[in-house]
């Protein structure tokens, strides 16, 4: 839901979905963003796995807006 925007998966299956993962820059004091209407994940360089999924976890865990929750 949180790159995607949608909260199921498509009628066509996950293979559907052509999720895009993009570095953002070498900022790592960002969290990671998204654009739905794209599926498109942008993740700033993270120094190491656990700064990442730190950081993709709260990014994910506080995504409002639009609907989200």
């Amino acid at each position: 839901m949180f790159a995607t925007g949608s909260d199921r998966a498509p009628v066509e299956g996950l293979q559907a979905v052509k999720l895009v993962i993009s570095k953002m820059g070498g900022d790592s004091d960002h969290l990671p963003t998204s654009h739905t209407c794209f599926n498109h994940l942008l993740l700033p360089d993270y120094p190491n796995r656990e700064a990442l999924k730190k950081a993709l976890l709260l990014a994910i865990n506080h995504a409002t807006g639009f609907g989200l929750r």
